[in-house]
């Protein structure tokens, strides 16, 4: 006799570990509904939140089946944030700029704050609540909560854009009444520094399995630490030599594809775009042809490849396994055993890399393209470090008297 069905229920979901890095994750409520599970993202002491959004689910699953009122779906005062939000990803999420896993954790983040809320009750000062409510949490990513870091005011923020993003996909499918509008801080200046060629080089060391002791010497860790980094050498050099956007990084496929990034080492190139995918309006995806150097690394990193698994399909991979989600917590224990400052992350290669090219003396027009920016972004927060920079203007005062 088959088991009788629990209905809707919320679990707590225990000894959870991450794939990737293999570090313990905190217990996490979940609604399981027979072979349905949905992340509340409440942790264990959030129990009355989970509830909160039991109850959102509850309701939305046992709503009469009479035909639905033609202007509910418009009005804000009617309208779960939740149910927003579970629309947004369900139809959303493959096309989204995220990978798929950051978007689902940011989406399980709003839902246990905003659970029993209404699009009428998305405002300035809600939204407030909700950055000061998430910067009081720990960061998922750490093994202990109470030694992890808290949630920072820019994680924050960013999961208010999915929300914002989930507005706007209701919106453009059920024209709201009145559209609530998403509040959030203004955003840090961003630092764009640029690692020196020493620094670059010991990030690169340290990736190769050494650390750096306080005199300044080197020693290096166990093989198998060695083979752990296998995959930080390969994303470090190619961050480097290409300014390619560190998320992009990791998608890049030894075969020629039409909905993914992937190298072309007879061309010596990287399409950062698939054969069918479209040019995004911003944050474009152009060729980059190889510097010889990087081009007889990938080749090099292909055999060895090939040698090991005919079913390794990503130049990145981890025990030949694709890298899911982003580089983080890896290049964080790179920077720290480099000596660097804690403030290094990955997307300091593309900084470098531009400033590299300014250094260099490159035309702007060919640098651009090369990094897949604009020439005006280029000229404007990376401009000053060519040498060249203002030598007309001070060469005119030479003619002053």
């Amino acid at each position: 006799m088959s088991r009788r069905a629990q209905g809707p229920r919320l679990y707590l979901r225990k000894r959870r570990v991450d794939r990737r890095t293999g570090r313990p994750l905190p217990d996490v409520w979940f609604i399981r509904d027979g072979e349905v599970e949905i992340g509340t993202g409440c942790d264990r002491d959030s129990l009355l939140d989970a509830e909160k959004a039991l109850s959102v689910y509850l309701a939305a699953k046992f709503r009469p089946e009479a035909p639905e009122a033609p202007d509910r779906r418009r009005d804000p005062a009617r309208i779960y944030v939740a149910e927003v939000l579970a629309a947004y990803i369900t139809a959303r999420a493959p096309s989204l700029k995220l990978d798929l896993s950051t978007a689902k954790a940011m989406v399980n983040h709003l839902t246990g704050w905003w659970a029993d809320r209404l699009l009428v009750d998305v405002k300035r000062s809600t939204c407030k609540a909700y950055i000061a409510f998430r910067k009081k949490q720990p960061d998922a990513r750490y093994k202990d909560p109470e030694k992890a870091p808290r949630v920072s005011e820019t994680t924050a923020s960013r999961e208010l854009d999915i929300l914002g993003g989930a507005i706007d996909w209701w919106n453009g499918e059920d024209t709201l009444t009145t559209r609530p509008k998403i509040w959030r801080p203004k955003p840090p200046p961003s630092p764009r520094d640029a690692l020196t060629r020493r620094q670059a080089a010991c990030l690169l060391r340290a990736a190769m399995g050494y650390f750096r002791t306080e005199d300044g010497g080197w020693i290096r860790r166990g093989k198998s630490a060695q083979a752990n980094r296998a995959h930080l050498r390969r994303f470090i050099l190619i961050g480097f030599y290409t300014g390619t956007r560190p998320g992009l990084i990791p998608k890049v496929l030894w075969e020629e594809s039409a909905t993914q990034a992937w190298a072309d080492l007879k061309g010596g190139m990287i399409y950062r775009r698939g054969r069918a995918e479209r040019e995004q309006r911003t944050k474009k995806r152009p060729i980059v042809k190889l510097p010889p150097r990087l081009l007889a690394h990938l080749r090099r990193w292909r055999r060895i490849d090939l040698a090991k698994s005919s079913q390794i399909t990503t130049v990145l991979h981890h025990g030949g396994e694709a890298i899911a989600g982003k580089i983080r917590t890896g290049f964080e224990g790179c920077v720290a055993d480099a000596g660097l400052p804690a403030e290094v992350t990955p997307h300091w290669m593309r900084h470098t890399a531009a400033t590299w090219l300014m250094e260099a003396n490159v035309d702007p027009w060919q640098a651009a393209g090369y990094l897949g920016m604009t020439r005006a972004t280029l000229e404007q927060h990376y401009g000053h470090h060519r040498p060249t920079y203002q030598a007309s203007a001070a060469e005119s005062t030479r003619r002053v008297k």
